[in-house]
């Protein structure tokens, strides 16, 4: 890490420790039926016909209903985030470039609007709009929008990340699309200040890359950004899931403009069946 680095994340990690003290709201399924297609905008054109589309969930409940029950009410739902040791356990939804009967058009409606399509100030996480997830491709890099709010819902337990000590306790968070569950570990935790040219510049929220050495390089820069090593290793074919969260190095969310960003790649074969075991 760098002299810069290390300077200005000893800065940041005084600034979020205020924010754990004072924490605002920014603004910034066995088959039912049968195989419920996504709308088109969620099929890449590699993906087979519908006939040989999963189904959605409908066994798992999060809140008294599963992912079909969602997907029934709301075809923007795209999944279920869960992380142990904090608040976040939400319905995920998919950004999408479209018109709402209801609140804002476009990729961002769910910063403001709850899953009915109600005004909200704590809005619903959603996925970058720009990220592909199917029943049998995603992207290498899929990001996660989520509030800071002062409850400590949406994102805001994010901030625990800050310390090395809750990471060793709290490794894993699991994300269920609406036809698979992934596991995901923590390996970087890391703050976006929008304020620093060179931090503005990097942009973590990429969802593709056109190589493993790019991907690799990405890694190398997140690595350098961290607060601490995790010891977590990444491969050049990972998928990854990153979370992004309005943080404020100064404790004044008037002036402030960063990002808090927890990122998880994938769990390998051998952390899944460690985690089945567990569980067991």
């Amino acid at each position: 890490m760098t002299k810069r680095n290390r300077t200005t994340n000893k800065a940041l990690l005084r600034g979020v420790a205020v924010v754990l003290s004072v924490c605002v709201l920014t603004g910034l399924s066995a088959c039912a039926a049968g195989p419920v297609l996504p709308p088109q905008s969620r099929v890449s054109p590699t993906d087979v016909t519908a006939a040989a589309v999963p189904c959605i969930d409908n066994t798992v409940l999060h809140n008294g209903k599963t992912l079909y029950d969602y997907y029934s009410e709301n075809n923007d739902t795209i999944g279920w985030l869960t992380i142990d040791g904090i608040l976040t356990d939400n319905v995920v939804m998919l950004g999408q470039d479209k018109p709402y009967e209801q609140g804002d058009d476009g990729i961002n409606h769910y910063l403001n609007y709850d899953f009915s399509h109600q005004a909200s100030r704590a809005g619903e996480l959603y996925i970058d709009a720009r990220c592909r997830i199917t029943y049998n491709s995603m992207s290498q890099n899929m990001t996660v929008y989520g509030h800071h709010m002062r409850n400590g819902t949406m994102l805001a337990g994010l901030d625990y990340y800050v310390k090395e000590s809750y990471f060793q306790d709290h490794q894993y968070m699991t994300f269920q699309t609406l036809w698979h569950t992934y596991h995901f570990r923590v390996f970087g935790v890391f703050i976006v200040n929008l304020k620093v040219k060179s931090d503005a510049a990097f942009n973590y929220r990429r969802p593709e890359f056109k190589s493993e050495q790019a991907f690799l390089d990405f890694i190398d820069e997140v690595r350098e950004r961290s607060f601490y090593d995790t010891g977590v290793t990444v491969q050049g074919t990972d998928r990854i899931l990153t979370l992004s969260t309005c943080t404020y190095p100064t404790g004044n969310s008037a002036v402030d403009n960063a990002r808090l960003v927890v990122m998880a790649r994938q769990c390998t074969p051998e952390e899944e069946a460690a985690l089945q075991s567990d569980a067991a």
